[in-house]
Parts: C-alpha cells; structure tokens; sequence
C-alpha cells in the first residue's frame, strides 16, 4: 500500500514569499506617511473640485520648497486648527512667509480675503490627483 504525500516546497520559497510580503508591507506604510486621501466637502473650489469628489494628496513637496502660486493646498483653517481648507495658492510672500489662499468659486468661499495671509507652515498637503468620480480623474 503506497500513500501519497504533497509536494514539498524548498524553504527558500517561503523565506522569498516573507520577504517580499515584508517589503510589500513597508511600501505601504511608507507611501501612508506621505500619501493621503481626501474628500472634497464644500463648494468654494467649483468648479475644479466639488463635493464628493476623492482627491490623492502629499506631504513631502513641502518639506522641500514652499507652495507656489496656483498649486491646490490643504490648509489648516486659521479659524479652527483642526479643519483643514483646501484652497489654490493665490500669492507667496517670500519675505514674510506667508500665503494668500482663494477658493475658485469667490462667491461660496471663505479665504484670505475673509482671514487675511496664512503662514507657510499652516499647509499640509499638496493635492496631486482628483481620482472619484473616474470620468473625472486628472492630474491636479
């Protein structure tokens, strides 16, 4: 009577596989750290960006150079830290260190105009991507 036994696979396979699912992992931590994701929740940037739209932002472009001019930025809200506004940077002030943000729909907007220039510091992200709705998906 013969049984038959499975395949035995090497164990380097199996190291290989760890490996690559622990490279895989810290890809994914990593990217997490300097990539986000965020949904667009009011309208001061219409026609551009309305709401519900998904948006993919970074953090790392700043810890390089300052914002410039007509780049899309989250924004801790000078009113509330804790919120964050996304805005198009209108104007830098090298000198002093500041920004003036504009939302693109005046009408609906609450921006520099409303709380004056904000420090460079108080962005946080760069927006790069709008990805949702897909018909809509671009390069920011």
């Amino acid at each position: 009577m013969s049984t038959e036994r499975g395949h035995r696979r090497p164990l380097s396979s199996f190291v290989v596989r760890g490996l690559a699912l622990g490279a895989g992992l810290a890809a994914v931590a990593a990217a997490r750290r300097w990539f986000d994701v965020v949904e667009v929740q009011g309208s001061s940037m219409a026609p551009t960006l309305v709401p519900g739209e998904w948006l993919l932002v970074e953090r790392r472009s700043y810890s390089r150079r300052q914002p410039r001019v007509a780049e899309i930025v989250l924004a801790a809200d000078p009113r509330e830290p804790d919120r964050e506004l996304i805005k198009r940077v209108a104007a830098v002030d090298a000198s002093s260190g500041t920004l003036d943000l504009r939302g693109d729909a005046p009408e609906a907007s609450t921006d520099s105009r409303t709380f004056g220039a904000i420090p460079v510091e108080a962005v946080r992200w760069r927006v790069i991507a709008r990805y949702w709705p897909a018909a809509r998906a671009a390069r920011l």
